[in-house]
């Protein structure tokens, strides 16, 4: 479009200065009227398209150079014609909507094979199926503002699984605030595992919350606190924004990371909620607690430790089963060995636990192996784990093979 907004500048160009003077001299008051309305409707055509070829124009590359404006709103011909000009060489500047986007993603492929012992009895499962899809939009809507959705596939069900805004303070003051969808700052949950460790299954809480928080000495130190209405309530209370979530986390150097957290509201937990018998009839809020550390060191070897646990025993019959008669006080610990034996292979060992943790919930002791392999831009994943229940309740040998890429 540009390029015909010079031929037709050209051609007008052309035709004032070609003329000849003595032909000027010659023509009539009218002629030269005719001329002048010609001229103008030329200039208003291509006001016209340039007003077209503008509005597909970012507005941040529409912004008028200050040098440019000038008193009072009539300007000259020769202002107009040196305006569109300017304006015709102009390209567009980057920032259309679609490149403040950036969309990411993921799938997981999962064979396995399960052997469940149950007193004497002895069941034996195995599947192949998709276990994950993932897809996540990031979009950066000014120099200080981000929005962040992502839709997730999972045992058979599609849910949004986080949607928040995240308002970013300058690097003089690095404050920032999320509100929405999110997963609230308790645990760490580190792993190499594809399996998901106790301490998830004891404290990973999913809510609509708001996070502020402040970093300290280049990002090393993170400090936030944050509100949510949690699922788990105190019998009789109003369904309100009631509980609070609050951690802190360090990397003295670049090889640790250490962190703590607290909720006042343990049971809120999404796996863990499932397993409370009346998540709006407990007798008071029970709060949880995590400490984790991450630390590397010789460039290949990686050592993971996390312990979460409830600061106050729930009630008899509030934990698992309403006949139960014993106060449950449940906590969850995992610890992690994984070493790099060439660039692109991974392999790890896992030792983990809990207290408390029910016939059905979380085992009692845990151990395995797994052997992770990136080959052709994904991750191929071996992993072997063994669990021992509470009161032997159930022992279970589990084999899975994952296949996962990310985009």
């Amino acid at each position: 479009m540009f390029s015909i907004h010079r031929k037709l500048l050209s051609a007008i160009l052309l035709v004032l200065l070609a003329a000849p003077i003595t032909f000027a001299e010659e023509m009539s008051n009218q002629e030269l009227m005719e001329e002048l309305k010609a001229m103008k409707a030329r200039i208003q055509e291509l006001e016209s398209r340039l007003a077209e070829a503008e509005s597909k124009i970012p507005v941040q590359a529409q912004a008028v150079d200050p040098s440019e404006r000038r008193a009072g709103g009539v300007k000259s011909i020769e202002e107009r014609m040196q305006k569109l000009e300017k304006a015709i060489q102009r390209a567009p500047e980057d920032g259309r909507w679609y490149e403040r986007i950036q969309i990411s993603g993921l799938v997981e492929v999962e064979a396995g094979h399960q052997s469940v012992d149950v007193g004497d009895e002895s069941e034996n499962t195995s599947d192949v199926d998709l276990a994950t899809v993932e897809i996540a939009a990031d979009a950066r809507i000014e120099d200080h503002v981000n929005a962040h959705v992502l839709f997730k596939y999972e045992e058979d069900d599609v849910f949004l699984d986080e949607g928040f805004v995240t308002l970013t303070g300058s690097e003089a003051f690095p404050a920032y605030l999320i509100a929405g969808r999110q997963y609230i700052p308790f645990g760490n949950y580190d792993s190499v595992f594809v399996s998901d460790p106790n301490t998830l299954l004891l404290g990973e809480t999913n809510e609509g919350a708001v996070v502020v928080g402040y970093r300290f000495g280049g990002e090393m130190v993170d400090i936030s606190a944050g509100v949510f209405n949690g699922r788990a309530s105190e019998t009789g209370d109003d369904d309100a924004i009631d509980s609070i979530v609050a951690s802190v986390s360090a990397t003295p150097q670049e090889n640790l990371t250490l962190g703590a957290s607290y909720t006042n509201n343990l049971a809120s937990a999404d796996t863990f909620n499932a397993f409370v018998v009346d998540p709006e009839g407990l007798d008071s809020l029970v709060g949880g607690w995590s400490v984790f550390a991450t630390f590397s060191f010789l460039e290949r070897v990686t050592l993971i430790g996390e312990f979460a646990a409830a600061l106050e025993s729930f009630k008899a019959g509030e934990l698992y089963d309403a006949a139960d008669t014993l106060e449950r006080k449940p906590s969850a610990w995992n610890l992690e060995l994984a070493i790099t034996v060439l660039e692109d292979l991974e392999i790890g060992a896992r030792y983990g636990g809990s207290d408390d943790g029910g016939a059905d919930f979380m085992p009692e002791t845990q151990y395995g192996a797994v052997v992770n392999w990136g080959i052709y831009g994904c991750n191929l994943a071996f992993e072997y784990l063994h669990d021992d229940f509470e009161d032997d309740a159930r022992k279970i040998d589990t084999f899975t093979t994952q296949l996962a890429v990310e985009f």
